[in-house]
């Protein structure tokens, strides 16, 4: 087993590393600002606090990460279906946001290390449902946020027997839901957790348990365009040293009550 001073010295050693590679790829990115995309309006990865300020655990996020690259970075509140066109297009250079990493999206884009890991569950009145199937969700109104790993699997299993109704983002999604549109809504389990926390939220529960299969939880990174292997040095980099000197977990703890890790 190797003594605490040598756990110390190789996270030392490893967080000297991910400086050095964001050092030494600095000059292969564009004195320009880079260009993030992050959620648009979705509590609580993203919203405008009482000052008018951008805050949430993306913002917070990607600030952070450009911080530690020493890159300006302009955030630009994007919807989430946006994200991935975006990328392609060369709108964005990277987006911070609440997306998995999934084998149909690393054939469009390239992904960073893991940022944090997710499921899905779904959300509704108290006694509405008991569990989750095809029985249960007949006739039902599903609410899920357009373009998300989320209404892909509810497409694929329930088209038959619910109507699925898709919103921009998820607090619209969590609207519909309040005004009686949609009988379920159904988004990954952080999100859904930071909606029943409001006063909103506090007239509904999860229904069923969380759901990590199918593409449904896994591993959320930044996504990027390919053959931008300089960007994707310098964000694993960054992300090695946020983990490493306890930026993630201040940030983690500003929105959670438990590591999102």
């Amino acid at each position: 087993m190797p003594s605490a001073k040598g756990k110390s010295m190789t996270a030392l050693f490893r967080m000297v590393s991910a400086l050095a590679a964001i050092l030494a790829s600095s000059v292969l990115l564009a004195a320009e600002p880079l260009l993030v995309a992050v959620n648009n309006n979705d509590r609580p990865f993203s919203m405008t606090n009482e000052r008018g300020e951008q805050v949430g655990f993306s913002v917070d996020m990607a600030r952070a990460i450009c911080k530690v690259m020493g890159s300006e970075c302009r955030l630009v509140p994007t919807n989430f279906a946006d994200f991935i066109p975006g990328l392609i297009e060369k709108r964005f250079d990277f987006v911070v946001a609440n997306v998995l990493r999934t084998t149909e999206r690393e054939k469009l884009v390239d992904f960073s290390n893991r940022i944090w890991r997710s499921s899905s569950i779904f959300v509704g009145k108290p006694g509405n449902i008991g569990q989750i199937s095809k029985e249960s969700l007949k006739g039902k109104l599903l609410g899920v946020q357009t373009g998300s790993a989320q209404e892909k699997y509810l497409r694929e299993n329930y088209t038959a027997v619910a109507t699925i109704l898709t919103f921009p983002s998820n607090i619209e999604r969590n609207n519909a839901l309040t005004s009686g549109k949609v009988d379920l809504i159904f988004g990954s389990t952080v999100s859904q957790y930071a909606f029943l926390t409001t006063k909103e939220g506090s007239f509904f529960e999860f229904v069923g348990g969380p759901i990590d299969g199918q593409g449904l939880g896994g591993d959320v990174a930044i996504p990027f365009a390919k053959g931008r292997d300089d960007l994707r040095t310098r964000l694993n980099a960054a992300i090695e040293i946020i983990l490493k000197d306890g930026t993630f977990a201040r940030i983690n703890n500003n929105y959670f009550t438990a590591s999102v890790f």
